[in-house]
């Protein structure tokens, strides 16, 4: 079986550790799910620790796990920065092996991401496995439909015209060490039958005009619609399954640009 494809490597992990370290809506949301439904939680999908640490300086007991090692070294040097000692874990999703059971699970804005779909399904098989009985998982899918520029690739004067070319020039970051990063995306296929696209990253370290380093990374996205999902996490044996829109209580519509589905072993 193959793993996932991401791009969460390298300097991608870095840019992600020093640069994406906001909350936001999710943090708030996902923090009211676990004050809720009980601890222990794991973070699933954790990365550098953007919701993690932020649950651990409010005393929650919240593990934290990831498939990319990068991703986690970021999260182990900001979280010594601030004083914490999480449990992180360098598993994949759909090869998930922890010595705990929790009473809450929750992946932020990992599902689809490697475009295997047969990966997704085992993820959360191994999901419920991980779960207390009446334990709940919940996790977050951004849909397709509300995204113009996703949608109307898959149309077949568009699918002709991949793969886009890279942005002439994009703007630099400034690091913490003086550096910048220059970082910029490409769709490079989408396959409407599969329902999988397939994007790249390209991100380059400069010292002012001096190019220290380029990686360049591929990534693949599963399409989901509502019904897919549902049976998956059915499948895998939840039930009780609650469909939101947007971060909020109330019921999933086609205007909502995220679908939070949540569901309890």
């Amino acid at each position: 079986m193959k793993q996932p494809q991401i791009w969460h490597h390298g300097l991608v992990a870095r840019d992600w550790g020093e640069f994406e370290t906001e909350g936001g809506k999710e943090a708030a949301y996902y923090k009211r799910l676990i004050e809720t439904s009980g601890q222990p939680a794991l973070d699933l999908g954790c990365g550098t620790g953007r919701l993690l640490l932020l649950f651990l300086q409010a005393g929650l007991d919240v593990d934290g796990c990831d498939y990319s090692q990068d991703m986690l070294a970021q999260c182990e040097e900001r979280a010594k920065r601030k004083g914490l000692s999480p449990k992180l874990y360098a598993q994949a999703m759909h090869e998930l092996d922890l010595p705990r059971r929790y009473r809450t699970i929750f992946a932020c804005s990992v599902i689809g991401l490697g475009g295997e779909r047969r990966l997704t399904m085992q993820a959360m098989q191994h999901c419920h496995e991980h779960l207390r009985t009446g334990g709940m998982f919940a996790f977050d899918y951004m849909v397709r439909w509300n995204d113009p520029p996703a949608w109307m690739s898959r149309l077949p004067e568009n699918r002709r015209s991949l793969p886009q070319e890279w942005p002439s020039s994009t703007e630099r970051k400034l690091l913490a060490d003086g550096c910048e990063l220059e970082v910029a995306t490409r769709t490079v296929a989408t396959d409407p039958l599969e329902n999988v696209a397939t994007r790249q990253i390209r991100v380059r370290l400069w010292r002012k005009e001096e190019l220290l380093k380029e990686e360049i990374y591929t990534q693949k996205l599963d399409d989901y619609n509502k019904d897919e999902l549902v049976f998956m996490l059915e499948h895998a044996g939840f039930r009780d399954i609650q469909i939101f829109g947007d971060f909020s209580d109330e019921p999933a519509t086609a205007d909502h640009k995220d679908l939070i589905f949540v569901a309890r072993k």
